[in-house]
């Protein structure tokens, strides 16, 4: 249920209204949000973009994406949805491109008798973030037909930055134009109920909430590998690479989660502060192992420079010096082009050593594996131990399945309907604030300057990644 301060009209204006992001990801989640009633029943959505395109083309151009997604609507539906899309012509540069978006929203408000609420999603290359943001503060855009109970919002996608210093910059120019109640930086993984579940089994269990600590973890492995190279993204990829890709972002938020210490999981505020506490652990410290490699054939890939040295895989561990996680070894591993897809989070706790026994007569280390699977599909399991049949007392270990979504759709909604449901309620909960994206650069930017004194490891596509002897 809306709160009754997002149920009032709201304008959407999605920067980048043609692009990859928005057919792909921002057309579909709108269009569930509302076949499930969870938009404003008065809303206007406003694509920019260069195209020259009316409104009927655009409303066409928005069908025809839903289409190849391939969601089962009825065309009533779909139509009766993009009958609510508009479309302005023009560049980020341009100041009167914000001009006219103030005039689409305009008449919007003159249509339907009513101010409306404005959400501004930059869903466009972080170099136009800058421009955008000055544009949209000088053309007062955020507070056009501003009342006391309507609202003005702006979503930015990541990367923010590609350094800390880059990102100390952009951070200071976007709280000098914006409040900090107007901000919604996106990291699309916190909206994932699988990485929530993360919060869930921390703080709610008490079977497991007393031994979440270094002092029975030994180990805590966040993966996140792909069978995919980067295809036709290679100029996109090879000016990132992969330690900022989901590095620095989505790795750093699980950690937080699995690392912050306990907070009221309904405070959006006392969350994000958690999650900083948890990052500010890392600062400033080296991790103790770093790996950096590339796969074969990456360099002939269509936007690569020549002889780049930009990683398509990473593997790094590292400590954490507090009385918390003493001991514990955390290690971050993703990568493309390797021979499985998993995102998962590995906890390992640390091995009861048993007596000898007669089945048994050396001694065994007997450790509890926990699985936190967040794609291709949502999984979470426990190896356990317990005697295996017979007269002997033998142990074997066997998986308790926590959750499971078998491959099938879930009720769960897809990260960016939430990431657009949360931003219309005002709730920034999954949302990252200033403190974490300046924190998770403090730790990464090191790393990243010392890669160039790293050499660059090779690996088959295909494979576990690099053969390091």
């Amino acid at each position: 249920m809306l709160h009754e301060l997002a149920m009032r009209p709201t304008g959407i204006v999605i920067f980048g209204g043609t692009g990859d992001l928005a057919k792909t990801k921002l057309f579909p989640a709108l269009l569930n949000l509302f076949v499930a009633g969870q938009l404003p029943s008065r809303f206007v959505v406003i694509g920019l973009s260069r195209k020259e395109l009316t409104n009927s083309e655009y409303q066409t151009f928005v069908e025809e994406s839903i289409a190849q997604k391939g969601q089962q609507y009825e065309k009533s539906m779909v139509r009766e949805f993009c009958s609510h899309f508009r479309y302005v012509a023009g560049s980020f540069g341009d100041e009167t491109s914000y001009e006219r978006i103030k005039e689409a929203l305009h008449q919007y408000d003159e249509t339907i008798g009513q101010c409306t609420n404005k959400l501004f999603y930059l869903a466009v290359p972080p170099e136009y973030y800058e421009v955008i943001f000055e544009h949209l503060h000088t053309s007062n855009a955020l507070a056009l037909c501003d009342e006391a109970d309507s609202w003005a919002r702006l979503l930015v996608e990541k990367p923010f930055g590609r350094d800390l210093t880059t990102a100390q910059a952009l951070e200071e120019k976007l709280c000098a134009l914006f409040a900090d109640n107007q901000i919604y930086r996106i990291d699309h993984y916190l909206a994932k109920d699988a990485i929530e579940n993360i919060i869930a089994l921390r703080f709610v269990n008490t079977i497991l909430a007393d031994s979440w600590n270094g002092q029975t973890i030994e180990s805590v492995h966040i993966k996140l590998l792909e069978t995919k190279d980067v295809s036709n993204r290679g100029s996109f990829y090879d000016a990132i690479g992969t330690l900022r890709d989901v590095g620095q972002n989505h790795m750093l938020q699980i950690f937080a989660l699995l690392t912050m210490p306990p907070a009221d999981i309904h405070d959006p505020q006392a969350i994000r502060i958690a999650r900083a506490a948890a990052l500010r652990t890392l600062v400033p410290r080296l991790p103790e192992q770093i790996t950096r490699a590339q796969y074969q054939g990456y360099g002939t890939t269509t936007g690569v420079t020549e002889g780049s040295d930009t990683e398509t895989y990473f593997k790094i561990s590292f400590t954490v010096d507090t009385a918390m996680w003493k001991g514990t070894t955390f290690t971050f591993e993703a990568g493309k082009a390797l021979d499985h897809h998993t995102n998962e989070a590995v906890i390992t706790f640390l091995p009861r050593n048993l007596c000898n026994c007669a089945a048994e007569p050396t001694p065994h280390e007997h450790r509890n594996v926990l699985r936190m699977q967040f794609a291709p599909e949502q999984r979470m399991s426990v190896s356990m131990w317990t005697k295996a049949p017979g007269f002997a007392f033998s142990l074997r270990e066997q998986e308790l399945v926590l959750v499971a979504s078998d491959g099938e759709e879930t009720a769960s909604p897809e990260a960016y309907e939430r990431v657009l449901f949360d931003c219309i309620t005002g709730d920034q909960t999954r949302f990252v604030s200033g403190e974490e994206v300046e924190l998770a650069w403090q730790f990464i930017t090191p790393i990243l300057e010392q890669f160039k004194e790293l050499p660059l490891y090779e690996y088959v596509p295909g494979s576990t990644g690099p053969v390091i002897e």
